[in-house]
Order: structure tokens, then sequence, then C-alpha cells
């Protein structure tokens, strides 16, 4: 008798528990859908944001921040060379070109209006409002490209000069980001 109210508590107990612990999981995951990602390794779930939750200008903001972060690891990776002295000074070439491609896309991040919301980071409406907004997209270019100009007309990518006068238009790119945050972004 003691055995089988001892296996009914533990049941119970155990039933409970899950019952608590999927309502809590439940809570804890709303607006998000787990879905199968079959690949070449075997089948796993991942769990994203429910898209019937994210609406239009969500999307396109996130896209543009998604595209900015690409853009900055970019950055990063060219900066590791020519900064820090990673070995990889053969990949500035496509590293370059990437960043100076990524900068011609600056109008497709802007193309329409999709400011932070209140409070939160991101873009200002200023962004939108004023007309030197413009001046700033068109120096972040040039800024890439002048990059880019400098690392495909080098003939030693290893050269300490060439890194020297590469690093200075990295640093160009950077004062152009950075500008551009300055006046255009709520951190």
């Amino acid at each position: 008798m003691k055995w089988t109210q001892s296996i009914i508590r533990h049941s119970l107990t155990t039933f409970f528990a899950t019952v608590l612990l999927l309502t809590a999981a439940g809570t804890l995951i709303a607006g998000e859908v787990t879905i199968p990602m079959p690949g070449p390794w075997g089948k796993y779930h991942e769990t994203l944001d429910d898209p019937a939750d994210v609406d239009a200008p969500e999307a396109f903001q996130r896209f543009r921040q998604q595209s900015m972060q690409g853009t900055s690891a970019t950055y990063r990776s060219i900066e590791q060379i020519l900064r820090y002295g990673a070995p990889f000074a053969g990949r500035l070439p496509d590293l370059a070109e990437e960043l100076a491609r990524r900068a011609d896309d600056i109008e497709t991040w802007f193309a329409r209006e999709t400011p932070a919301r209140h409070g939160e980071p991101g873009a200002l409406p200023a962004a939108w409002e004023d007309p030197d907004f413009a001046e700033y997209k068109a120096a972040y270019r040039e800024a890439a490209q002048q990059l880019q100009r400098k690392v495909e007309s080098a003939e030693d990518l290893g050269n300490e000069d060439f890194q020297l006068r590469a690093t200075e238009a990295l640093n160009g790119v950077r004062h152009h980001c950075l500008a551009c945050h300055d006046n255009y972004r709520r951190r």
C-alpha cells in the first residue's frame, strides 16, 4: 500500500511539474515558432520569431540592421589584418571589394523610413528628414571605394608602407560611419 501511494504521489508530482513547466515555457516563447530545419547533418529544430508577429516595417528594419552588422564584420576583418597583423593580407582585395559593395547598398538600407521605436537603439527620424543625410551616405561610399582602390593598386599587400596607407583609408571609412551614427542613430 505504501509503495502504491508513493508511486501515485510521484506520478502526480511529475504530472503537475510537467504541466507547470510547459505552461511557463509557453509563456516564455509567445510570439515564437519552432520549425524543423532539415540539413546535411540531420534534422534539427530552430526557434524563430513568428512571421505573423513581424510586420513589414519591422522586417525592413531588421534587414537594415543585419546588413549593417555584416558590413561591420567585413570592416573588422580588414582591421584585424591592417592594424593587428592577422596573417590574411591575401584576403584584403576580396574584403575591400565586399566593403565597397556593401557601401553601395546603403541606399537600399534606407530606402524606406523605418526609425527605431521610442527609446530603442536604431535610426532616428532625422535620417529621413535631414537633406544632409544624402551627403553622409555619399561620403561613406566614397571612403569605402577609396580603400578598395588602395588595395587594388597595391603591389605588396604585406608591405608596411602600404598597410599604413590602407589603414588611413580604413580610418576614413570608420570616420564616416561614426559621423553618421552620431547624428542619425540612437544608441
